[in-house]
């Protein structure tokens, strides 16, 4: 009998956002989603944890600088994460589309990066005596034998 394997993908999401209400909702339904979610409350600290938590989807709520944006597209870039700049003033249609959104692009990603650290499997050559051998078989006599 053989056994059943479990396979766990790990979906983490950053929210890089300050404290408060709106922020407060976009965690929520995230954890609604079953997406594991990580929080920063600026962009520099999200720069700062992006190497150690390794998210696929960073989502920014909130408006950033120049540098800042620019700062979070190379961490991004740096750890494969996809990064959302998402205007606070979302009505409750284009926020829980932009959750369901990210929460599949975290799934897509994180299969990504296992397959692509999986060991590739090594590609051998059938066993043979040494020596190949042509087999010539007519069809009429293949057919009538069968």
């Amino acid at each position: 009998m053989e056994s059943t394997v479990i396979r766990r993908v790990s979906m983490l999401v950053m929210l890089v956002a300050p404290k408060g209400p709106f922020a407060d909702d976009v965690a929520l339904r995230f954890e609604r989603a079953r997406v594991l979610l990580t929080r920063a409350a600026s962009a520099a600290a999200a720069c700062e944890r992006m190497a150690e938590a390794m998210p696929q989807v960073v989502v920014v709520l909130g408006v950033v600088t120049v540098e800042e944006r620019d700062a979070l597209n190379d961490r991004a870039t740096a750890v494969g994460a996809l990064v959302m700049y998402v205007d606070p003033s979302l009505d409750e249609a284009a926020l829980q589309s932009l959750v369901e959104g990210a929460a599949r692009v975290a799934i897509e990603r994180s299969l990504a990066r296992e397959q692509s650290s999986a060991p590739a499997e090594a590609t051998t050559e059938p066993p043979s005596a040494g020596v190949d051998v042509d087999v010539t078989v007519d069809d009429e006599d293949l057919d009538s034998k069968w």
